[in-house]
């Protein structure tokens, strides 16, 4: 019984001390430059990124990683109802951000992660649907490198009530689907949660026709749970 309180206690002291002490590296340098941030994305990326530093993440954990509609859903662990759940959502991100932050996770590996990421991509008059979703498929093959065993799973992209960007969204969303395979990853429908007639996002869904409303993010919660129930263990 000793013994095993004590192998116990340094398997549960090792734990900590991954969770505690990850090697700064990992993470983009303050100098980092991303193409398509703005003045307000470089200032907030780089906040975030150190807050990132204070809390890290561990093996075994679920993160949500994605731009301001998850870095606005807060507490993920609280809306799911999962354990070690963790919330790298940066407001502003776009797919190059994101590509450049993922040593945290290849280097923790992760139990699963839930990827939104690429209105703001789209909203760029510069990119195109297939720059948007090459870079998405380019983030699924360094997780898979770098953490094997991680459970990834796309999202695909909201509906927005910006008539110009709907068929980009559209096209965006075709081709995720198109490149979803069991050794990349696992595309999530989360983008008819949301959509109307119109192809809108339905309006008691969002506050400001692109960002969730609380039932927006009570609504992509369930949808989660009942889609993937064993991670609740």
């Amino acid at each position: 019984m000793k013994l095993f309180f004590l192998t116990l206690t340094f398997v549960s002291f090792s734990f900590f001390a991954i969770a505690q002490s990850l090697p700064y590296n990992i993470y983009p340098p303050d100098t980092l430059f991303i193409t398509y941030h703005s003045t307000s994305t470089k200032i907030h990326y780089q906040e975030k990124i150190e807050e990132f530093k204070k809390a890290p993440l561990a093996t075994g954990d679920i993160v949500f990683l994605g731009n301001s509609i998850t870095e606005l859903g807060g507490s993920w662990g609280y809306r799911t109802g999962w354990r070690n759940v963790k919330n790298r959502g940066i407001s502003g991100d776009v797919t190059e951000g994101v590509l450049k932050r993922l040593g945290e996770i290849t280097y923790t590996k992760p139990k699963a992660v839930f990827l939104l990421i690429g209105i703001n991509d789209i909203n760029i008059a510069a990119t195109t649907p297939q720059y948007v979703a090459d870079n998405i498929l380019a983030i699924a093959k360094i997780i898979r490198k770098g953490s094997p065993d991680t459970k990834l799973y796309v999202q695909s992209i909201f509906p927005t009530n910006t008539a110009s960007i709907k068929e980009k969204i559209q096209q965006t969303n075709a081709l995720l689907k198109k490149k979803a395979c069991r050794k990349t990853y696992t595309l999530l429908n989360t983008h008819d949660l949301f959509a109307d007639e119109a192809d809108g996002i339905k309006k008691e869904y969002t506050n400001d026709g692109l960002h969730l409303s609380e039932q927006g993010y009570t609504l992509w919660a369930e949808y989660l749970k009942k889609k993937l129930p064993k991670l609740a263990n």
